[in-house]
């Protein structure tokens, strides 16, 4: 297990490992970075593609393709590494949701269940706890920057929360 673990961390930063060496071949050649198709492919790959009957030129134009192509890969891996990863547990709540918490609420300390009149069952998404208690109180629950907030009526603290049904 702790394999696998290993492996998943490296396959988690492959991307940021491949743009810092892009980033440290661009930046110690002083300009675009010149990968060619002859030191990625093996001995055996090229042939077998049928790439030595390239003209300089054509092998120019597929280097020059190359270094787009892998330009691209890595902003997208950058950008996807920056990305929040979703998963099936966070939520959307735009538009927001108004409706009331079926039953009492003693308020939240961790990992509150949130079991909404509407069906929705939602659950505390940061650490923090505030006390209160509520009958039945009306909630909105709207999107924000990192994530979902519900606002329980009369009261000032928020709480973030993903939705779990």
């Amino acid at each position: 297990m702790k394999a696998q673990s290993l492996k998943a961390q490296s396959l988690r930063y492959a991307p940021l490992a491949v743009a810092l060496v892009f980033a440290v071949n661009l930046s110690s050649a002083q300009t675009q970075p010149r990968l060619r198709i002859d030191q990625i492919m093996t001995a055996q790959e090229f042939p077998e593609a049928g790439l030595t009957s390239l003209t300089d030129a054509q092998a120019r134009a597929l280097d020059a393709w190359l270094n787009r192509y892998t330009a691209a890969v890595i902003g997208a891996a950058l950008q996807a590494h920056a990305a929040p990863a979703e998963s099936p547990l966070q939520s959307h709540c735009s538009p927001a949701v108004e409706t009331t918490i079926a039953g009492d609420i003693n308020g939240w300390e961790g990992e509150t269940i949130f079991k909404l009149d509407n069906g929705q069952i939602w659950e505390q998404a940061e650490a923090g706890y505030t006390y209160f208690y509520a009958y039945r109180p009306e909630v909105t629950i709207y999107q924000t920057n990192s994530g979902c907030r519900m606002k329980v009526e009369d009261q000032d603290e928020t709480v973030l929360v993903r939705r779990i049904k």
